[in-house]
């Protein structure tokens, strides 16, 4: 239990058995019938700042960092309840979920494993952003991270299975820059955000309540959100991913 990020409300998130190809399905109880939406790129809305999906009336606000965390862990079939519109934003990380996962114990199901399997390289750009997919018989992420101004410029190319995921990225926290703060508020964003769930980035100064994690901490979360992002493709992806200043 935690509060939102954007929102602020209070929320609790529960994991719950899934039958077999599933996949995620977030249940809103705190909605009349417990509407069911399933995280899918088809039900994506919104990507201001955070990753909301809807179906019919039900919306879920900000799933990067539980999807994130499940398909980090390889956790394909699950039903995560929440009584709010958005998970709880928690530490600003990825390794409260990762913990949460641990404690289900999840077990193997008996249908196989499908992949997204990429025959050809695919890209997208917007100004200066982009993300290249190529093809590899694995599961790789290659991320340069800096923000607008071009400062605290970080990059890092890894190969993720399970334990790097769980060791090396999931603990990353979110991070935002300190003149964007106002504006974030004046759209209704960071509702719920403090300095114990984000790292505040002031000019060359970095603004946290504990030293961190790594030394290329935003870089790693940067790719802690590609991965929750890319979820939303439904089967785990094969291939090698290379993301030049990614949203969130």
């Amino acid at each position: 239990r935690g509060r939102a990020l954007h929102t602020g409300d209070e929320v609790s998130l529960t994991l719950k058995p899934a039958k077999e190809n599933a996949g995620v399905v977030f249940r809103r109880t705190d909605l009349y019938g417990k509407p069911e939406v399933s995280s899918s790129v088809e039900n994506v809305t919104d990507l201001i700042r955070s990753t909301t999906i809807c179906e019919g009336h039900a919306k879920v606000h900000t799933v990067e960092h539980v999807l994130s965390a499940l398909r980090g862990c390889g956790v394909d079939n699950v039903v995560v309840e929440l009584d709010a519109s958005e998970p709880p934003i928690m530490d600003g990380s990825a390794r409260p979920f990762v913990h949460l996962i641990h404690e289900a114990e999840p077990v193997e199901q008996e249908a196989e494993r499908e992949f997204f399997v990429l025959e050809e390289p695919l890209s997208v750009s917007e100004g200066n952003r982009s993300i290249i997919a190529l093809p590899h018989d694995g599961f790789r992420i290659t991320c340069t991270s800096a923000d607008d101004r071009g400062v605290h410029v970080q990059h890092l190319s890894i190969d993720l299975d399970p334990e790097t995921y769980e060791n090396l990225i999931a603990p990353a926290r979110t991070f935002t820059i300190y003149e964007d703060i106002e504006e974030l508020i004046k759209m209704g964003k960071i509702r719920g955000g403090s300095l114990d769930s984000a790292i505040v980035i002031r000019d060359d100064k970095v603004i946290s309540k504990e030293p961190l994690r790594f030394e290329d901490e935003f870089v790693r979360h940067k790719i802690l959100d590609v991965v929750g992002d890319l979820a939303l493709l439904g089967p785990s992806l094969k291939a090698h991913v290379v993301a030049v200043r990614p949203g969130h």
